[in-house]
């Protein structure tokens, strides 16, 4: 109880910022919305926007772990308050840092479901929209994956292909994402009809796609 109150709290806390920086973007107050974000991430996660553009998410990710409390909620309100200082680094077209902010974001969303695979799924929507950012910009690897699976779990079916053979284009054919690739397809084969519908990828299509990675494989 005491953990649903806190999230509740976490939750309506970046609600009321997200429409506060969102308006003074709009009114271009961008100091206003920086130093709004600052605050929130000072209060809610416990380092400040120094930290994060000195250190790799790797590093934030250690101290944000060293609590033992709420991490899945940090790591939450972590990627939201990055997703938004992408935005602002948007608007002052300033790209470098764009891709920083949103990378950092998508791996403070990931790293929340990884910790608490219950969280409220509007924020792996949330990472999703942070994937279309970053799309088509070269990543890591790792980031690649990350991409793939919160289309999956998003139920973007047809973007998570898309991103599944781009990675295989990357790794020329490596032999363990095609095995995932396969992974991912008899996962969608135990959904119904109406959801791959949904996701833009049709059971013939999931058909198709064991076909040729099967064909990859020699198979």
């Amino acid at each position: 109880m005491i953990k649903n109150d806190y999230m509740k709290e976490i939750e309506n806390t970046l609600t009321l910022t997200n429409e506060e920086v969102r308006k003074d973007i709009v009114n271009g107050d961008i100091g206003e919305a920086k130093e709004k974000i600052n605050k929130k991430l000072k209060a809610l996660v416990g380092i400040d926007i120094g930290t994060i553009d000195i250190f790799s998410f790797s590093s934030i990710e250690s101290f944000i772990g060293k609590e033992t409390h709420y991490n899945a909620e940090k790591f939450i309100a972590f990627g939201s308050l990055m997703k938004l200082q992408g935005l602002i680094s948007d608007k002052e077209n300033n790209e470098s840092a764009k891709i920083q902010y949103y990378e950092k974001s998508l791996e403070g969303f990931y790293k929340a479901y990884t910790e608490d695979d219950e969280i409220n799924e509007k924020y792996l929507y949330e990472a999703a929209e942070v994937a279309d950012e970053l799309i088509n910009y070269e990543l890591s690897l790792d980031l690649d994956k990350k991409i793939f699976r919160i289309y999956e779990l998003t139920n973007k079916l047809d973007r998570a292909e898309d991103t599944l053979f781009y990675i295989l284009r990357k790794t020329h054919n490596d032999g363990s994402i095609i095995l995932e690739g396969i992974k991912f397809y008899n996962r969608l084969k135990e959904k119904d009809y109406d959801e791959l519908t949904e996701g833009n990828l049709p059971i013939e299509e999931v058909k198709d796609g064991i076909l040729e990675l099967e064909r990859r494989l020699g198979l």
